[in-house]
């Protein structure tokens, strides 16, 4: 796989100008703190533009639909719950400048038009690889309805679990400062392993469908 491909996410938040004020601080630490902390942990670099809308950059291409997942429900698990439109974006990348507004490529373009295009959903996944995206294509859709109906504590507790190292119920209920049966029953309400299902499967299709780009 070139260094070329990359993946893009193109985000808004949703509604935001119903937000009330004294939660707009809220929503807006939540998402600088969790990109901040995805920059931490992977190879990526994002931008913040009118206090709503977000784009960020993944050297590797199948962490920009992990941190697309992990952007979701942190922004749903906080009170209020806030929700995000996401449009990821697979393909080259001619330039990636220090202001990624003016990065050039076919994957700024996929990213750009599908948060345009986004209608029901939101989370979508483009690429201009026809076998990558009739695999992922329809299955994101359900990733999508699926967190879209997860309460706030079912988003925290997911997202404890997939940010964790240690992900034994033991000690994410300690994180959670839970019990473990009642993190149990949230990990299983929030679906977490058909969740990481998906996560492996996509990277794997990434891996499949991309080896000779």
């Amino acid at each position: 796989m070139k260094e070329n491909l990359v993946g893009v996410i193109t985000g808004d938040i949703v509604a935001s100008q119903k937000i009330h004020s004294e939660d707009y601080d809220c929503m807006l630490y939540t998402l600088e703190r969790t990109l901040t902390m995805l920059k931490g942990s992977r190879n990526m670099k994002f931008e913040t533009y009118r206090g709503d809308a977000f784009q960020s950059v993944f050297v590797e291409p199948v962490e920009a639909i992990y941190s697309a997942v992990i952007i979701r429900l942190a922004l749903k698990a906080t009170t209020p719950s806030f929700d995000v439109r996401q449009s990821v974006g697979i393909g080259a990348v001619t330039s990636i400048r220090g202001d990624i507004a003016t990065s050039t490529g076919e994957v700024f373009t996929l990213s750009g038009k599908g948060l345009d295009t986004i209608k029901n959903d939101l989370i979508k996944v483009s690429s201009n690889n026809l076998a990558f995206q009739s695999k992922v294509g329809v299955l994101t859709k359900f990733l999508d309805a699926h967190l879209s109906g997860l309460t706030g504590i079912q988003s925290e507790t997911l997202l404890c679990y997939l940010t964790s190292k240690d992900k034994s119920h033991a000690a994410l209920a300690e994180s959670l400062n839970k019990t473990r049966s009642n993190t149990t029953k949230l990990l299983i309400a929030s679906r977490y392993q058909l969740v990481e299902e998906y996560l492996n499967y996509v990277k794997l299709c990434v891996s499949e469908e991309f080896k000779h780009v």
